[in-house]
Parts: structure tokens; sequence; C-alpha cells
């Protein structure tokens, strides 16, 4: 096995290069980390790294099944940070219309409103891959061991993608903030096309150098 995946909302470009490598699994089972991708995507808004997080709560002990909650309707205001950092890029009016439909159907609306992480998270992967031309991993639901896989980003700190390599491509405000790294997919997306992202993946990101 290449590679294990965590189910993550939109993400980045070092998850999405080991998805594309042989082997690789997309685990259903994963404990709930605090603090990671699991429920927050990272884009390039205007004032540099931005952050949105997906408030949740937990249904069972080990934190593997998880509803979002509304936490003032966080799919507008979330919604418009997007359009904020991405209206002027190349290829966001193509995607708006659908995506905006994924991104308020996905999400909690109302204080009543249950959806489940999981269920988000496949969705915005499985429209990512349908856009770009990628094959999403196989899901197990299967407790895969920490160990024999070269890219396993359920640890903590291999997720953040802190050691690898990112080409830099002409973000909106990088004038201003300079390139931002490890970005959700959906930075790359409108900004470069799902052609080019997709012959290009493996030059827009490399893992780290003890792992090649």
């Amino acid at each position: 096995m290449n590679g294990v995946l965590p189910l993550c909302p939109f993400p980045p470009l070092h998850w999405w290069y080991v998805a594309d490598g042989d082997g690789a699994k997309i685990s259903l089972a994963s404990p709930f980390e605090k603090q990671t991708l699991r429920n927050r995507i990272i884009i390039s808004g205007p004032h540099g790294r931005q952050v949105i997080t997906f408030s949740i709560q937990h249904l069972d002990d080990d934190c593997s099944e998880s509803i979002l909650l509304s936490n003032h309707i966080p799919s507008i205001q979330s919604w418009r940070s997007v359009q904020t950092a991405y209206g002027n890029s190349p290829f966001y009016l193509h995607f708006e219309p659908e995506l905006k439909k994924l991104w308020h159907e996905g999400l909690p609306r109302l204080i009543t409103d249950r959806k489940s992480l999981g269920n988000w998270c496949i969705q915005t992967i499985n429209w990512t891959a349908e856009q770009i031309g990628w094959t999403v991993p196989e899901a197990t639901n299967d407790r895969i061991p920490f160990e024999g896989a070269p890219f396993d980003l359920r640890v903590k700190s291999k997720l953040r993608g802190e050691d690898w390599t990112y080409q830099r491509y002409a973000q909106p405000f990088e004038p201003k903030n300079g390139f931002i790294p490890g970005c959700s997919i959906l930075d790359a997306l409108f900004i470069l096309g799902p052609q080019e992202l997709k012959l290009r993946l493996n030059e827009l990101v490399q893992p780290p150098q003890n792992l090649m």
C-alpha cells in the first residue's frame, strides 16, 4: 500500500499526489484529530493564508463519526470567503454554479440541520475528481495499522504537508502576500483549471526527499 488518506473537505495538493499513487486507500475509520485539515480548508485570501473551519460535534467515543454544526450559518459565510478569495480567478466562474450548490446542500444552514462531516468530505472529493478526471482511491472501513505505508496522511504532521515542496503558480493576492503553499485543491483548480492541474500535479507538489 502506497498511502493511507483520511477524509478531508477539498483536500490539498499533497493529498491528491498520494491518492494518485499505487494502492492508496481512503480510511473511513480514522479517529478525528483536532487542529487538522479533517474539518477545515486553507485558501489564499486577500489577507494571506486563511483557514475556513467547519464546526463539528462528535457522535461516538472514537470521534470517527461527526456531524457539522451551523455555527452562524457557515455555508453562507464560508462561501463568501471563497468568493472573495477567488472571484477574479480564471476558472472561478466556470465552477461557481455547481460548486455553490454543492456547498450549500452539503453544509448545514440552520441550527436544526444535521449534516455528516464524512459525507461532506466524500462529496467534495468526488466532485473534485470528476472535474479534473482523477480516480478516487478505494475507501475502507478496516482499521489500517500505522505502519507500512510511506505516505500515511492520518498522521497529523504529515497531513499538514509541511515537508512537501510546492511549485509556485500565480495566486490572486500573491503580489501582496507572497505564494501560500499547502492550500485546498480549490486554490489550484480556480487558478490553473482542470486540464493543467491534471497534467502538472506531480510537478506542482513533490514529497519529502526521504520518501521519494
